[in-house]
Formats: C-alpha cells, sequence, structure tokens
C-alpha cells in the first residue's frame, strides 16, 4: 500500500472504532486518541500487527518503503529504519499506521458518527411513527 493508501484505510478503521463508542465515549477527544492508538484495528501498536489488514504486512509495506512522504515522517520521528525492519514487516505495517494515524481529524470522525448516529434515531423515529 502506499501512504495514502495507509491513511485511507486507518480513517476508514478509526470510523469503525468511533462506531463502537458509547455517545459520552465521544465527547472526549483526548480519551479517543488514546483508544485509536491502542486499538489494533486501527494501529496494531499492541499486539504487534493490525487486524484489520486482509493482506499480509509484507504485502502492505513493499509500496510504502518507497514512499517520499512516508519516509520524510519516519525519519522525522528520527525511527531507524534498519532496528524497525529487524522486528519484521509487521512492524513497518504497523509503524505506518502509527504515522498515518498522525493525519486523522478525530474531531471529523467523531461529527460523522454523532450525524450517523442522529439519523438513525430519525429513521427509527419515522418508522415507528409510521406503525403507530
Amino acid at each position: 500500500m502506499t501512504y495514502e493508501q495507509y491513511i485511507k484505510e486507518t480513517r476508514a478503521n478509526c470510523a469503525k472504532v468511533l462506531s463502537d463508542c458509547s455517545a459520552g465515549e465521544l465527547l472526549d477527544v483526548e480519551y479517543l486518541r488514546k483508544i485509536l492508538w491502542e486499538d489494533d484495528r486501527v494501529t496494531g501498536v499492541i499486539s504487534g500487527y493490525c487486524t484489520s489488514s486482509e493482506l499480509s504486512a509484507a504485502e502492505n509495506i513493499k509500496d510504502v518503503l518507497f514512499d517520499s512522504e512516508f519516509l520524510k515522517e519516519f525519519n522525522e520521528r528520527n525511527m531507524n529504519m534498519q532496528e524497525v525492519m529487524a522486528y519484521g514487516a509487521e512492524a513497518i505495517d504497523v509503524a505506518a499506521r502509527c504515522l498515518a494515524l498522525r493525519h486523522i481529524s478525530i474531531r471529523e470522525l467523531v461529527e460523522k458518527e454523532q450525524k450517523r448516529r442522529r439519523q438513525i434515531q430519525r429513521e427509527s423515529a419515522r418508522r415507528n411513527a409510521i406503525r403507530v
């Protein structure tokens, strides 16, 4: 995957995680930032691999390894590619997902999730009104 694809997939995975959060949890952006960072569906940082990927980590990273934006951000964080690669393709995959998370507007995703929930409530109320 390219770095842009990592960002797109990470955004979609964040949306899935937010859909599992309670209404109260959606109000605390710092809490959500921690949850998204730790959730294996988003970064894989806890387990060392991202379970949301259908492709193998080796297949995922083949394009990102040569992506100039990814490499720039990787180097800005003073990470050492040889050290990370020593842990295998999964480590690069996790690093790419963690860096991609920096490009995600959590507030924007929360607003979309809240809007989605309001729409579901309106549709549910409309269906219930029709039954009466």
